[in-house]
């Protein structure tokens, strides 16, 4: 291209070059299993969110990508947990409950990476429970409370917090299950990450993407009131995510499948 014509296109305006453009990242860093039940009760419910994110990604063919990685193995290694932390402008962390707050795996975490800037990054989390009020929404604040002091903005859907129940109930009767409606929850929650991840603070933007994925602060709104609805809707995912209870299920191995490599 000579010299003249590289001119003309700088001076109208137009690239020299096509830019690809570059995909946001929305990654979900899970600490299971459980110190108390040994269940990885946490990586299920955020399988649960990861699964209906990717989908929605894909059916609204969105410039985004979704990474689950296992955030255990990074507590032996301060290079890994700085690294796992950079890059998304989304962050999703996820945890069991224990004694009423958050348990050691992910607070030493954060003592490991409390030098890590979160500037520009948003941030929020999930938490599985025991019971309703067992401390699920303690150790969401303690997660939300620690990147904020890292400088990251924080958010949930809408004021719920996205706590899982998994036991101190009727039904289900099998402790670890999921009910039709944590995956409604589950699959608010992923259409609530992929607009933060594509409209950021920019307000008229959220708002028309809110439309779109049908996202609003005012979920309880939309609360689902027929059970045969939820069934056909979140079915299987509720079936896969109960079946992989068992860690030699297929269902299970599957989900670790889905793992993102360090």
């Amino acid at each position: 291209m000579c010299f003249t014509v590289v001119l003309l296109l700088v001076l109208s305006g137009l690239p020299l070059l096509a830019q690809p453009k570059s995909e946001t990242e929305i990654r979900f860093l899970c600490f299971a299993p459980s110190p108390y039940t040994h269940r990885h009760d946490a990586m299920r419910a955020g399988f649960g969110i990861f699964l209906q994110l990717t989908k929605l990604i894909e059916e609204q063919k969105a410039p985004v990508k979704a990474t689950f990685y296992d955030a255990v193995p990074a507590l032996s290694d301060k290079a890994k947990a700085h690294q796992i932390l950079r890059g998304p402008k989304v962050l999703v962390f996820g945890t069991s409950t224990w004694s009423q707050g958050s348990p050691y795996l992910i607070r030493q975490f954060f003592e490991y990476v409390g030098d890590e800037y979160l500037g520009g990054v948003a941030v929020t989390a999930w938490a599985t429970a025991g019971g309703s009020h067992t401390g699920g929404e303690v150790t969401i604040g303690d997660i939300l409370r620690s990147t904020m002091g890292s400088g990251a903005s924080v958010f949930s859907l809408g004021q719920r917090y996205m706590v899982f129940t998994t036991d101190e109930r009727i039904t289900p009767e099998k402790e670890g299950e999921f009910t039709l409606l944590d995956c409604w929850f589950m699959d608010q929650f992923a259409r609530n990450l992929l607009l933060v991840a594509q409209a950021g603070l920019d307000r008229e933007r959220a708002a028309a993407l809110s439309k779109t994925l049908h996202v609003k602060a005012q979920y309880y709104q939309d609360l689902p009131k027929s059970e045969l609805q939820l069934k056909q809707s979140f079915g299987e995912l509720q079936r896969t995510l109960n079946r992989a209870i068992d860690q030699d299920s297929a269902e299970f191995k599957a989900l670790l499948g889905r793992l993102t490599a360090y």
